[in-house]
C-alpha cells in the first residue's frame, strides 16, 4: 500500500493553466475520488500521478519519495480507463494475463496469479469467453483484473463506469468498493458523478477550474460544503441569501429561521443558507402558525417513484422539498415548512 502526496502541483499547457497549486494527501489504502465538472482538471491530475504527464511545477510523492520525473513504467501504477480496450480475439483469461505475458513472467506464475485474480473479480465461469460474449459490467471487470494482476501499488480509474447503464453502474460501484476494501490498495477514481463519488470514496477531492475547492469525507462534503459553489455542485439543496441575527437566527426573504451557531460568523453578517431538500419537513397548513414554520404553497410536483419533489413557493422564493412517496400532496395546496436548526448550514460565499 502506498501513500500519495501532491505538493503545490501546477500544470500548464502553453498559456492555459489546467491545474493550479493543488495539495493532496492520499492515505495508504484509501479510495479517493477526484470529482468535478468536465474540463476542471481531474483527469490531468490523475495522469500526472500516473506519470503520463509531468507537473510544470510542484512535486508528486509516493511514500515521501519524489516520483515527479519517474517514468510511468517505473511507478508500478495500474490504470483502468473509460474504454475497456480488450483484445476481441483473446479469451477473458488471455486478456487478463496479457500484461504478465509481455513481461516474460514464467507460465507457472501466470497461472497462479490468473486463477487468484479471476476468483477475486468473480469471472470463473467466463474465463474462456471472448469480449463479444460479455456484458458491459463483465468487460469492465476483465479490464480491472488485467490491471490488478500486475500487482500495482496504486490503482487509478478514469471514469470507468461512464459507458454502463444505470443499473450496471450501481452494481459496479458496489463491486469496486468491495474489491478495493478486500485488497486494501490505494485507489484514485475520477468521476463527474456526485453519487458515484460519495458511494465509492473514503474522501472526495472537488476540483473547479484547476483549483481544489474541498477535500473531505463524503458526509462532510454533503452536509458542510466549504462554499456555495461546492454546495451547488453537490446538488439537492436550496441555497438562499440571509442575514445573521444574533448567534442563532437568520432572516430570509420568506421568514426567520433558527440556526446553530457557527464559528467565524457575527451578527449582521450576510450569509448563504443551505437547506437540503430532504432535510425539510412539509405539513398541511392547518391550525395556528408557529414562529419556526414557513408558510408556502405547492406550485409543482415531480414524482420519481421512491421519492417526490415538491416546489413550494414561499413569498418570492421557491424551495424544493424531497420526501418519500408514501403520500402525494396536491399542487395548489397551502403548506408549512419545518426546517430544524441542525439541518441548516451557513456559508459566507
Amino acid at each position: 500500500m502506498t501513500q500519495v502526496q501532491l505538493r503545490q502541483v501546477r500544470k500548464q499547457f502553453g498559456r492555459f493553466t489546467a491545474i493550479e497549486n493543488i495539495d493532496l494527501d492520499i492515505r495508504s489504502g484509501e479510495l479517493v475520488a477526484l470529482l468535478g465538472p468536465s474540463g476542471c482538471g481531474k483527469t490531468t491530475t490523475l495522469r500526472m500521478i500516473a506519470g503520463l504527464e509531468s507537473p510544470t511545477t510542484g512535486g508528486i510523492f509516493f511514500d515521501d519519495q519524489d516520483v515527479s520525473e519517474v517514468a510511468v513504467q517505473d511507478r508500478n501504477v495500474g490504470m483502468v480507463f473509460q474504454r475497456y480496450a480488450l483484445f476481441p480475439h483473446m479469451t477473458v483469461e488471455k486478456n487478463i494475463a496479457f500484461g504478465l505475458s509481455v513481461r516474460g513472467t514464467p507460465k507457472s506464475e501466470i497461472k497462479t496469479r490468473l486463477d487468484e485474480i479471476i476468483d477475486v473479480v468473480q469471472l470463473g465461469e467466463f474465463r474462456h469467453r471472448f469480449p463479444a460474449q460479455l456484458s458491459g459490467g463483465q468487460m469492465q471487470r476483465v479490464a480491472i483484473a488485467r490491471t490488478l494482476i500486475t500487482k500495482p501499488t496504486v490503482l487509478m480509474m478514469d471514469e470507468p463506469l461512464a459507458n454502463l447503464d444505470t443499473k450496471l453502474r450501481g452494481e459496479m460501484r458496489r463491486f469496486i468498493r468491495t474489491l478495493q476494501q478486500r485488497l486494501g490498495i490505494t485507489t484514485i477514481f475520477v468521476t463527474h458523478d456526485q453519487v458515484e463519488a460519495m458511494e465509492l470514496a473514503d474522501r472526495v477531492a472537488v476540483i473547479f477550474g484547476g483549483h481544489l475547492a474541498q477535500f473531505d469525507a463524503p458526509e462532510a462534503l454533503y452536509r458542510h460544503p466549504a462554499s456555495v459553489d461546492v454546495a451547488d455542485f453537490m446538488g439537492a439543496s436550496n441555497i438562499v441569501p440571509a442575514t445573521l441575527s444574533g448567534d442563532d437566527t437568520i432572516i430570509t426573504s420568506f421568514g426567520t429561521l433558527k440556526v446553530n451557531r457557527q464559528e467565524g460568523m457575527s451578527s449582521g453578517a450576510k450569509v448563504y443558507a443551505m437547506l437540503r431538500n430532504e432535510g425539510i419537513d412539509i405539513h398541511a397548513a392547518e391550525g395556528e402558525a408557529a414562529p419556526h414554520l414557513i408558510d408556502g404553497r405547492i406550485v409543482a410536483r415531480d414524482f420519481f417513484g421512491a421519492s417526490v419533489n415538491y416546489v413550494v413557493e414561499c413569498g418570492d422564493t421557491r424551495i424544493i422539498v424531497t420526501e418519500q412517496s408514501r403520500r402525494l400532496l396536491d399542487v395548489g395546496m397551502d403548506v408549512r415548512l419545518d426546517i430544524a436548526a441542525e439541518r441548516i448550514w451557513l456559508m459566507t460565499g
